[in-house]
């Protein structure tokens, strides 16, 4: 439980300002491609917590964002060649469509496969990611710009208000953080 959301969201705006400076670099070094992966991975996990502490809006991560799909062409679970995208992933089909934001976060949480899309400067434009649970779907692709300021809207979130209501169909507590009246 997060008790004090200031610190985890200062340090996403720090997360935030080094993802962008990373991937603007040119050239392609292990180290750079190390650093984004793991920032990535531990700022989705941090706004997935704080979500779970209702530390951001509700609507902040129901809302959607627009990614690309890469349908599947076969079985991608069982290989051990995870780098061969094209042989799995119909690379030359994206589809276009919006996933909202707390899905994108549990892809990179719970990630089978995470790359680099690299720009014509060998600058970092985007990155593939899909889990053991939605490979079967495709390979999603999240532009940086994108992520980056899903992590900024995160970090300047201070929900206002909070409720929590007992969900008879669910038998389980729903709970809304936000700004205003809840809808229930």
């Amino acid at each position: 439980m997060i008790h004090d959301s200031s610190p985890w969201k200062m340090h996403l705006v720090r997360d935030a300002d080094l993802i962008e400076r990373w991937a603007a670099r040119t050239g392609h070094s292990e180290r750079r491609s190390f650093l984004i992966e793991r920032t990535v991975f531990l700022a989705a996990y941090a706004i997935r917590k704080l979500d779970e502490a209702a530390k951001v809006s509700t609507d902040l991560l129901a809302a959607r964002m627009a990614v690309s799909r890469f349908p599947p062409m076969r079985d991608f679970s069982t290989t051990r060649h995870k780098f061969d995208f094209a042989s799995y992933f119909d690379l030359g089909r994206p589809e276009r469509m919006e996933l909202p934001r707390r899905r994108v976060l549990n892809l990179l949480v719970h990630s089978l496969v995470f790359a680099e899309v690299v720009g014509p400067e060998d600058t970092i434009d985007a990155f593939m990611v899909t889990s053991d649970r939605e490979q079967s779907r495709g390979l999603i692709q999240v532009e940086m710009a994108a992520f980056v300021g899903l992590i900024r809207l995160a970090a300047a979130d201070y929900p206002t208000s909070t409720r929590q209501a007992w969900d008879e169909s669910a038998n389980r507590w729903r709970t809304w953080a936000g700004h205003g009246e809840p809808p229930f």
